[in-house]
């Protein structure tokens, strides 16, 4: 792995053009969002309907979704965040919002610490789901994908749609709330061999080489920042969440009774306007 997080995202420049796919609607101020591992901007489809008054950026990260594979390979967080930046670039953004959940909340918390520090202001709220952040144990199916051979032997030999259902029902603490269109939608992340080895990739640099030395910045964060996670979360715990609410300054930690690691999927009745309020000045 690339030590990318010794230096602010920035100087990890020149990127090439982002070539994300994005979905935006409304107008007013922005507020963009990144999804988890293995999700895509369908994710957020709850988000735009209570934020009506506001421009909503529903991104897909490299590899997944509508984004193509890099030709680089660079999956790591820092890798993404730079796209992110230049991506914001791109869309001539000023001040925005940013949300990220899971993997996109890291790339989320990532980008918020190198705009506090080169465009302190850029961003004026910041949320992060069930977000990877601090040290802990890997997920069965992230040890999987990261050893050698096994996430390819993984992918090709199991039915993708299976894969998925899989995936989601544990990261939900009630499975019945997986629906088949959220199985059929993430699916599509495994249609062809360079999205699936795009996200054998993504999990196997998905830990930053420095963690330390990213965490030991999160006390400079001056972003008002609200958490969310679900109480019921096993692939990112709430352990996580009640930890990074004592490192990052003034941050609120909201905790969802009967959730799991998609909040916004599982829970939107809940999630959602609470994000909305924080958002609104709340």
């Amino acid at each position: 792995m690339r030590a990318e997080l010794e230096f602010p995202v920035s100087e990890a420049l020149p990127e090439p053009p982002a070539s994300l796919n994005f979905q935006s609607s409304g107008s007013g101020r922005p507020v963009l969002a990144l999804h988890g591992y293995g999700a895509s901007l369908f994710t957020w489809r709850h988000l735009p309907a209570a934020l009506s008054e506001r421009r909503v950026i529903c991104v897909d990260l490299a590899g997944h979704g509508g984004s193509p594979p890099r030709a680089d390979g660079r999956y790591s967080l820092a890798g993404h965040a730079a796209q992110i930046a230049n991506f914001i670039g791109e869309l001539g953004l000023e001040e925005f919002d940013l949300i990220g959940h899971s993997m996109g909340g890291g790339v989320a918390l990532m980008t918020a610490l190198d705009f506090s520090e080169r465009r302190p202001g850029a961003i004026g709220r910041l949320i992060l789901v069930g977000s990877v952040a601090l040290p802990q144990p890997l997920p069965l199916f992230m040890k999987l994908l990261r050893a050698p051979l096994a996430g390819t032997l993984l992918f090709s030999q199991i039915p993708k749609r299976q894969i998925v259902r899989f995936g989601l029902r544990g990261a939900f603490h009630d499975p019945c709330r997986v629906s088949e269109e959220m199985v059929r939608i993430y699916a599509q992340n495994l249609a062809s061999a360079e999205s699936r080895q795009a996200l054998i990739e993504t999990a196997r640099q998905i830990i930053p080489d420095d963690l330390p030395a990213l965490i030991s910045r999160y006390h400079s964060l001056r972003v008002p920042t609200l958490l969310i996670w679900g109480k019921q979360d096993r692939v990112v715990p709430p352990s996580i969440g009640i930890a990074l609410n004592t490192l990052v300054e003034g941050s609120k930690l909201l905790i969802v009774e009967g959730c799991g690691h998609i909040p916004q999927e599982e829970r939107p009745e809940t999630v959602i306007p609470a994000i909305a309020e924080f958002l609104a000045g709340g």
